[in-house]
């Protein structure tokens, strides 16, 4: 999890909703960096399995769902970062299962263009997380759940190479109809 999720990137996430620019961006983020760094290993052992999970849900409910988790996480007061996965992954699955439910009684969902077009990312993301962090069995359950074009856009982005805004345009609109995938729910 530590090669994924680097501290810059949290602090990054704690300072963009401030309502500051170029240098004070960059100041306040160096700031909220130097003070997750003195954070207990837990601490940040729950952060980084919050900021996974917490971007993997629709944008407006990130920030809450971040809270979420990571209270979950540190209420276990775990180092092991397998173990906060865990706990993360399966806090994320039960949110998506209420959220869909949500989505049905409901008439004011909306998906945004960023969250929407961020969806195939994800997708892929999932997959390449599932495989380093608990070996190919749950990554490759989740590759073989997709259409074989979507899997050798997969195969092509972790090869290394590039995937043309068309066909990331087609991939974030395919998971925005099924976002159970990201759960590991065939939907």
């Amino acid at each position: 999890m530590s090669n994924t999720v680097t501290l810059q990137k949290i602090a990054s996430m704690f300072v963009k909703f401030l309502p500051i620019k170029g240098t004070e961006f960059d100041d306040a983020r160096e700031y909220v960096l130097r003070e997750l760094r003195k954070l207990p290993k837990e601490h940040l052992v729950a952060l980084r399995a919050a900021y996974i999970f917490g971007n993997k849900v629709p944008i407006q409910e990130r920030e809450d769902l971040f809270q979420e988790l990571y209270l979950a996480i540190l209420e276990h007061d775990t180092k092991d970062e397998r173990l906060a996965y865990a706990i993360a992954r399966c806090d994320w699955r039960d949110w998506w299962e209420k959220y869909k439910t949500r989505q049905h009684y409901s008439l004011d969902m909306v998906i945004d263009k960023d969250s929407r077009e961020s969806f195939g990312d994800l997708l892929i993301g999932e997959i390449e997380f599932e495989n380093r962090m608990n070996g190919e069995l749950d990554g490759k359950r989740l590759f073989d759940q997709l259409p074989s074009w979507i899997q050798k856009l997969a195969t092509k982005y972790q090869n290394g190479e590039q995937i043309r805004c068309g066909e990331r345009k087609q991939l974030s609109n395919w998971v925005a109809t099924k976002p159970m995938i990201l759960a590991g729910y065939q939907s």
